[in-house]
């Protein structure tokens, strides 16, 4: 069961109608038939009763229909949850203690809208491992240049 079929099967539920669902969907009423249809043998069960003004629910029909709407809203949730800007930045954070905490008040204020999850990585290897497999979204670290000395307000 895919959540286009799903998808399909609420929206003919709300419609009343095979085509009206089709036409909310941008597809074809055979489409909308052949979902329906695959949806049913994979329930064992049927979900509507065609009759001349359209498709009604079927006692089944109407079990379903709460659960179907609610794994839709499940999975909108799932998927909103990994969008970006929608899920806490993981970041790993190295500097002293004041440049850290400076950082982040700086980050906050220019986008409050955005939750970070500040992790500690204590060496450069590990963070860039932790930021190619995915685990972190960034690092930012105090390096020291052989030679250079830091201006003023760095």
């Amino acid at each position: 069961m895919d959540l286009d079929t799903v998808r399909t099967f609420v929206a003919a539920a709300d419609a009343g109608q095979f085509q009206e669902a089709a036409a909310e969907l941008a597809v074809t009423q055979q489409a909308v038939s052949k979902r329906i249809a695959a949806l049913e043998r994979n329930l064992g069960v049927r979900l509507f009763t065609r009759t001349a003004r359209g498709a009604e629910l079927t006692i089944d029909g109407q079990a379903f229909l709460p659960h179907a709407r609610e794994l839709l809203r499940v999975a909108e949730r799932a998927v909103a949850s990994v969008r970006t800007g929608r899920r806490p930045l993981r970041v790993d954070v190295i500097a002293s203690r004041g440049a850290a905490s400076g950082l982040m008040r700086g980050f906050h204020r220019a986008h409050p809208e955005i939750e970070l999850d500040v992790v500690w990585l204590f060496d450069i290897e590990t963070a860039v491992a932790a930021i190619r497999s995915g685990e972190i979204d960034a690092s930012f670290r105090a390096v020291a240049v052989p030679g250079r000395t830091r201006g003023a307000g760095l």
